[in-house]
């Protein structure tokens, strides 16, 4: 006997509002190739579209650090950022996402309307966090990396993990950076570094915002500094 192979169940995505800005979020989600089915009324572990403004200081207007799950559909431009969004949450596999906390302080301090159009017309996922996705390598990097930055170079303690992103194909890795070395770099605008670690070829990297600790972030996309794990299929 045979028994048929389960069918995934769609994502659920509650639209909340019935004017012009709902209905257009509600058609471009209708043409999305992965399964998601719209709903009126958000049940636990839904994602949640609201056809409203987002709460005072939120990002871009369209998410609020205090808001999981939670976004805002405020005026034309948040539609296809937010079915970018929509897209990434079901194929990413989280249970739920929320804007990185650093992440909307640091725009609440430098935001702007020309930086926010901007902003909306290319997706970051490393803006966010998403709970419960798996990544190739489970481990977290945790030891010292060398930083290299027009042509000088620091050691500093790196704390870092990633995760396969499966909508671009590349790996996506972030972390912290510990150092007052690192911390100068910062201060003093430095942006992009190249890191290594041991005897490893560097990789680029991004030095993003401090941290409320006063450690820096540091981002990165594609080979990783660390070694992962075969990925087994």
């Amino acid at each position: 006997m045979t028994v048929p192979a389960a069918v995934p169940e769609p994502t659920s995505v509650a639209v909340i509002g019935r004017g012009p800005l709902a209905r257009r979020f509600k058609t471009r989600i209708g043409r999305s190739r992965l399964m998601i089915e719209v709903v009126d009324d958000p049940a636990p572990g839904d994602l949640a579209v609201r056809e409203e403004p987002s709460p005072d200081g939120g990002y871009l207007g369209v998410a609020s650090a205090g808001r999981p799950g939670e976004f805002f559909l405020t005026d034309e431009r948040s539609i296809g950022y937010l079915v970018d969004l929509v897209e990434h949450f079901v194929v990413s596999g989280a249970r739920s996402v929320v804007v990185r906390r650093p992440i909307e302080n640091e725009w609440a301090a430098v935001g702007s309307e020309r930086a926010r159009r901007k902003r909306l017309r290319g997706f970051r996922p490393d803006d966010y966090d998403w709970v419960g996705t798996e990544s190739i390598d489970d481990d977290v990097f945790d030891g010292d990396a060398t930083l290299s930055a027009d042509g000088d170079e620091i050691v500093a303690h790196l704390r870092v993990s990633g995760y396969l992103d499966p909508l671009d194909g590349l790996y996506h890795w972030a972390g912290t950076a510990f150092g007052a070395e690192v911390r100068t770099w910062k201060d003093d605008r430095v942006k992009h570094v190249t890191v290594s670690i041991g005897d490893g070829e560097p990789v680029d990297a991004r030095l993003a915002e401090v941290t409320p600790s006063g450690a820096v972030r540091v981002v990165g996309v594609g080979e990783p500094p660390y070694p992962l794990e075969p990925l087994t299929i």
